[in-house]
């Protein structure tokens, strides 16, 4: 078990920091199917792109968490409202566009993203409320990530206070 932990935490590391030739490519999807997979990376690193302060939800390996954590659920139910959902912006990306959500291109992904945004404060569609879900999980696993963490918002850890002691003192 800790050696597939640290072989995953490395093949994570390695696509974080984008190392070419490293031999290590993104671990198979153990609830997704590559095509739900795919999806569910692009949607979420449309989510929280890559910009000039950090690497965005694909360097964090969102996608790669979350289905990590469908796979070990022990509640059916969460792990089925993904694949409904998944299915609902399929279907919704087939009625905008003629295609898959991952055949489209990537103005029709974004145009369809936008319209699943504009319903977020009343969903009402399955794929209006998957919305929700993807961009909450995305959100809860970037930002606990040492990328949404560290390089996002430039946490240092818990460093010495300079200056006077501020605690109390019994003297």
């Amino acid at each position: 078990m800790i050696q597939q932990t640290a072989a995953t935490a490395a093949a994570a590391l390695a696509l974080a920091k984008g190392v070419p030739g490293s031999g290590l490519q993104a671990p198979k999807p153990k609830f997704f199917t590559p095509a739900e997979f795919a999806l569910v990376d692009e949607m979420s690193d449309m989510i929280i792109p890559t910009d000039a302060q950090s690497g965005g939800a694909r360097a964090a390996g969102v996608a790669a968490f979350i289905d990590g954590r469908l796979a070990e659920a022990f509640a059916k139910d969460e792990p089925q409202r993904w694949r409904a959902g998944i299915q609902a912006v399929e279907a919704l990306s087939q009625e905008m566009h003629t295609k898959t959500f991952m055949g489209s291109t990537p103005e029709q992904r974004l145009a369809l993203l936008t319209r699943l945004a504009a319903a977020e404060s009343d969903p009402k569609t399955p794929a209006e409320k998957f919305f929700g879900q993807i961009k909450g999980a995305t959100i809860r696993t970037y930002y606990t990530s040492k990328i949404g963490i560290h390089d996002d918002q430039r946490y240092k850890g818990n460093v010495i206070q300079p200056g006077d002691y501020a605690g109390y003192d019994a003297t």
